[in-house]
């Protein structure tokens, strides 16, 4: 989103609340992220994280929705002049919703495949990209919170290279046939796939910051280079 817009945004004490609104979708995310990889890592029982879990997500949810409402009614009473920025909170709203949703499906890997990871070929670069993809929660809510676009193209440099390294995994966990259990194959590929649409969603909330509202989410684009 193109930082003019951002700061108009912020001026309007009936929008700028949802900043924060959206902050907290963000640092929700990122508790059920670890809890997820606790309870996938053995570190935590699943049972005694699920019933948190699941309300931290509903939570998110119900901040989705009451942002939704907000949006509406805020457009209903002739602020027309914020559509752009309007457009850019339910966009990155749905963005924080879905990461609430792939951290329930790593929790459930956790919780459903009971076996070791055993594969160290397939194990230990998983948990570097589960690493490295964490601390881009942070990173995330400060560039959306602040505007500042420099932290936003850091971010999709960095989501993007965990993306490819997902794809890389998965195409070879597709090829390794019967070298490893079928159960504990399925449960790496999902996870890379996890991991990478957690990236990608981090990455989408970015684009925000130095996109303009038709090239949210796309990021073949030459991104600007000023803040």
């Amino acid at each position: 989103m193109l930082k003019e817009i951002w700061q108009a945004l912020r001026g309007k004490d009936s929008l700028s609340g949802m900043i924060g609104d959206v902050a907290r979708m963000l640092e929700t995310g990122e508790w059920m992220f670890e809890r997820a990889s606790d309870a996938l890592m053995r570190s935590a029982d699943w049972t005694a994280t699920a019933d948190e879990l699941y309300a931290r997500d509903r939570e998110v949810n119900e901040i989705e929705q009451r942002i939704r409402e907000r949006i509406v009614t805020h457009l209903s009473v002739g602020h027309t002049m914020d559509i752009s920025p309007c457009l850019v909170l339910m966009n990155v709203v749905k963005d924080a919703e879905r990461i609430g949703d792939y951290c329930k499906n790593i929790f459930e890997i956790g919780k459903f495949y009971r076996r070791e990871f055993a594969t160290p070929e397939f194990a230990v670069p998983l948990e570097e990209v589960r690493r490295d993809v964490l601390p881009l929660f942070a990173e995330a809510r400060k560039a959306f919170v602040e505007a500042k676009a420099s932290r936003a193209r850091d971010i999709l440099e960095s989501a993007s290279k965990l993306r490819g390294r997902c794809d890389v995994l998965i195409r070879q966990l597709l090829s390794v046939h019967d070298r490893i259990a079928p159960d504990e194959a399925v449960a790496y590929v999902l996870l890379a796939r996890f991991y990478k649409r957690v990236a990608a969603h981090l990455a989408n909330i970015a684009t925000s910051v130095v996109s303009p509202v038709p090239l949210l989410d796309y990021r073949g684009k030459k991104l600007p280079s000023t803040d």
